[in-house]
Parts: structure tokens; C-alpha cells; sequence
């Protein structure tokens, strides 16, 4: 049986986006499971395993925040002058997109994230090689090593990258919040194929005293969709 790694995740805002509404962002109540893994993998990730979100706690009540902010329109491409090799070859010369009014590329977008947000992520770490020391031990202790020190390869985030996560260990005496209810369809993850293309993963996701199930034989009842989406990983 693989070891049970929890981390407590926290935040002033949060917006885990609904895929029907990505201009007008809504977020879901809950992080996905794809968020959780997310934040897992910017602690501790190696290309050989991948995290398996079990549950997610919720220990903060859900509340809603409705945001106003300049955006862009266009993407910033990766060749050209206006690109990312034009601003690697000239960075003093190099002029960015503005947000800000008046401006060509601005526009203003709402947002209704969610505030004050704190849960416990339950997760197992999966191992797609098991040669040498490739263990699901080995990688649970390494999370749970970073967690404590407060290490990342990168800062993470509570669904938008400007709505940085603090993490820590839980504490034992924090519990879920006392509440139950049907949350609808949720994005669980999407399956990166190049050849195929990428195909979301939804299920049916419920609250229960707080405590969110994620568990992919308990929610991907397909075992050949459930097989495709835990074995896929960032390694392409």
C-alpha cells in the first residue's frame, strides 16, 4: 500500500476556474484534484511519479469575492520581436503588453474567486518507474521533508498564479468544517495526448462533512478513461 502524504494549503484569494466561464472567471467551491496535484508537483515532482489526490479537507468556510482587474487580450507569443525571443535578444528594447486603461490590449474582466481559503490535500504518490530506489516511500518522504522546511521548485498557487499558496504540515487538532452537500460536475483532469489531443475528465463531486473524495476508483467509474488519466504526467 502506498503512503498517505497531507498538506495544508492556504491563501487570501483563490479561483479555481469553471471551464465554462474562462473570460468571466467563476471558480469552483472546491480546488480540482487537477489544482491539488498542481500544487503538490510545484513541492515536490520528478518525471518518473506522479501524485494521486485522494481527498481534499475543507477547513475554512466557502466564501466568494468578486474582483474587477485590467487584462490583456492577446498572448504573448514565443517568436518575433513582440515575442519571448524578441525580449530575450533586446530586454531594454522590448515593450510589453499594458493592462492598464486606454490601452489597445486592456480590458476589464470580472472574477469571482473565493477568500480566506484553507484546505488539507490527501495524496499518494504514484511511481511509473520502480527501478532502483524508485519507491513510493522514497517520494513520500521527500514531500513531506520540503513541506517542513518550506521548500518548492516553484511558488504555489491557488489556481491563478498571482493567488500565491502558503503550505505546512497540518495540524492534528484543525479539523473540517461541518458541512455537506452536492457540488455538481468537476473537472478531475485533463489527458495530455499529442496525438489525440486532450480530453477532460469530469466526475460528480460531493462534500461530505467537509471532506471531499477524490480517489479515481471512486469517482472515474470508466476503467479505461481511470487508467488514461492516472497514467498521464507532464512527461511528453
Amino acid at each position: 500500500m502506498a503512503p498517505i502524504v497531507r498538506v495544508r494549503v492556504s491563501g487570501p484569494l483563490a479561483c479555481f476556474t469553471r471551464p465554462e466561464a474562462k473570460v468571466e472567471r467563476m471558480s469552483y467551491d472546491l480546488p480540482t484534484p487537477s489544482a491539488a496535484r498542481g500544487i503538490l508537483d510545484s513541492i515536490c515532482w520528478r518525471p518518473q511519479m506522479r501524485w494521486h489526490v485522494r481527498a481534499i479537507e475543507v477547513l475554512r468556510p466557502v466564501r466568494t469575492i468578486a474582483l474587477r482587474r485590467n487584462e490583456v487580450q492577446s498572448k504573448v507569443t514565443v517568436k518575433g520581436k513582440t515575442g519571448v525571443t524578441g525580449w530575450m535578444a533586446d530586454p531594454a528594447g522590448y515593450v510589453p503588453f499594458a493592462a492598464g486603461a486606454g490601452s489597445e490590449e486592456g480590458t476589464p474582466r470580472a472574477t469571482l474567486a473565493l477568500k480566506d481559503v484553507a484546505y488539507v490535500i490527501e495524496a499518494e504518490p504514484m511511481v511509473f518507474d520502480g527501478s532502483g530506489d524508485n519507491t513510493p516511500q522514497k517520494y513520500a518522504a521527500m514531500l513531506t521533508r520540503r513541506v517542513e522546511k518550506g521548500q518548492c521548485h516553484i511558488r504555489p498557487c491557488l489556481g491563478c498564479r498571482e493567488f500565491a499558496a502558503d503550505f505546512c504540515p497540518p495540524d492534528p487538532a484543525e479539523r473540517p468544517i461541518a458541512e455537506s452537500r452536492d457540488l455538481g460536475r468537476m473537472l478531475y483532469d485533463i489527458i495530455f495526448d499529442p496525438e489525440a489531443g486532450n480530453t477532460p475528465v469530469f466526475f460528480q463531486a460531493r462534500l461530505a462533512n467537509g471532506r471531499m473524495e477524490t480517489r479515481a476508483e471512486e469517482v472515474v467509474a470508466d476503467e479505461a478513461l481511470r487508467r488514461r488519466v492516472l497514467a498521464c504526467s507532464y512527461r511528453h
